[in-house]
């Protein structure tokens, strides 16, 4: 028998309360501007993400988006407009891994995405991906 874990919090499928109705997934998605995505409840996955993140490793990957804040944040607001991702409000904009890094996520631009105080404080540790679609030309 495999195990299956959650998308957005990584625990094990029994384990997961990502479907309780006072979840942080689902406070999180309330905020959404204009309406929560259909299909947020928790889907699964083979793999659990990386656990046990060393501090050494933690510590290396939040110099590097200090380093690159600047240059990130710019990068965003240029390709997305600048407002939260999720709620679309204007102030208090902060960077957020969409993969945290206790979780094994990396301070690069793929992972990176504007959230408002607010909205990062809620989401946590959640892997969810705010980016809006962008629509090619």
């Amino acid at each position: 028998m495999t195990k299956k874990y959650c998308r957005y919090c990584g625990r094990v499928q029994h384990r997961c309360q990502c479907d309780d109705a006072d979840s942080a997934l689902h406070t999180f998605f309330a905020h959404t501007v204009p309406a929560p995505p259909q299909n947020y409840f928790p889907s699964l996955m083979d793999t659990h993400y990386i656990r046990g993140v060393p501090p050494q490793i933690k510590r290396k990957r939040r110099y590097e988006l200090r380093k690159g804040y600047d240059t990130f944040y710019a990068d965003l607001c240029a390709q997305y407009g600048e407002q939260c991702f999720n709620c679309r409000v204007t102030d208090n904009l902060v960077l957020d891994h969409i993969i945290s890094i206790a979780k094994g996520g990396t301070s690069t631009y793929d992972n990176l995405q504007l959230l408002c105080t607010e909205c990062n404080r809620i989401k946590g540790k959640l892997c969810i991906d705010c980016r809006p679609l962008l629509a090619d030309d």
